[in-house]
C-alpha cells in the first residue's frame, strides 16, 4: 500500500519507519569510530625497530609489542601529521573547543600466527587508534565491546532477525592495509587473533591528547 504525500508516494511501512525514526526516537549517547585511509610505507621501519628493541607485554598475547616509539622521528610524521589532522575532524562532532591535538605515543604491534590482544582501553588521553601497515588474509579485526554489554548479555538473550548498532554486543571493524581508525580513548576493544600460518600483521597503535 503507497501513500500520497506532497505529491510524493510512500510505501506504508517505509513512512511509518521514517515518522517513527524522526519523531518518536531520540537516540542516546551517540559516538563511533573515526575511519580515513592514508598510505605510507612503514613497514621496513617496524622491521628495524623490532631486530632492535626487544618490546614488551601489555595487551598482546604472543607476537610482538614495541616501546614508545620516538614521534618525532621523521620516518613517522606523515602519519603523525594525518592522525593529528583527523582527530581535530572527528573532535568536532563532539563539540569539543579544541584547536589542535597532538600524538602522545606510538607503538607497534607485530602478531604471526594466533598472536591476539585482550579486552583493553586507553586511559590518559582522549582520542586513540591503529593504523594498518600489512594486513594479510584472515590476519585478525579489530572488535569493540559494548560498555554495558555484559547486562545486556544476561537480559536480552533474544531472537533477533538480524544484529545492528541498537542491538549487538560487539562490533568488528576489518584490518585493511592503509586504514587509520580513530576512537574515543574510553572504547573497550581487543584484536582477533592471526589466523594466517604464513604471513604477520602489522600495525601501529596511538594515543592522542589535546594541545
Amino acid at each position: 500500500m503507497s501513500i500520497n504525500v506532497l505529491g510524493m508516494f510512500f510505501r506504508l511501512d517505509i513512512l511509518t519507519s521514517i515518522i517513527y525514526n524522526s519523531i518518536m526516537f531520540t537516540p542516546l549517547f551517540t559516538d563511533g569510530v573515526w575511519n580515513t585511509s592514508f598510505k605510507t610505507d612503514l613497514k621496513n621501519y617496524c622491521d628495524f625497530i623490532r631486530n632492535n628493541d626487544t618490546g614488551r607485554n601489555v595487551s598482546n598475547v604472543g607476537g610482538y609489542q614495541s616501546k614508545n616509539l620516538n614521534c618525532s622521528d621523521p620516518q613517522l610524521q606523515p602519519l603523525i601529521l594525518h592522525i593529528q589532522k583527523e582527530t581535530l575532524n572527528f573532535s568536532r562532532l563532539f563539540n569539543m573547543t579544541y584547536d589542535s591535538f597532538k600524538v602522545d605515543s606510538m607503538w607497534i604491534n607485530i602478531n604471526g600466527f594466533k598472536d591476539y590482544n585482550r579486552n583493553h582501553q586507553h586511559p590518559g588521553c582522549l582520542f586513540s587508534g591503529v593504523y594498518y601497515i600489512s594486513t594479510p588474509q584472515n590476519c585478525g579485526n579489530i572488535e569493540f565491546l559494548r560498555s554495558n554489554g555484559r547486562y545486556m548479555e544476561y537480559d536480552w538473550n533474544i531472537p533477533l532477525t538480524q544484529w545492528n548498532n541498537y542491538n549487538c554486543l560487539n562490533w568488528y571493524l576489518p584490518a585493511e592495509q592503509h586504514r587509520c581508525y580513530i576512537f574515543p580513548s574510553f572504547y573497550e576493544h581487543r584484536v582477533l587473533p592471526n589466523l594466517n600460518k604464513e604471513q604477520e600483521r602489522y600495525s601501529i597503535s596511538f594515543n592522542v591528547v589535546q594541545v
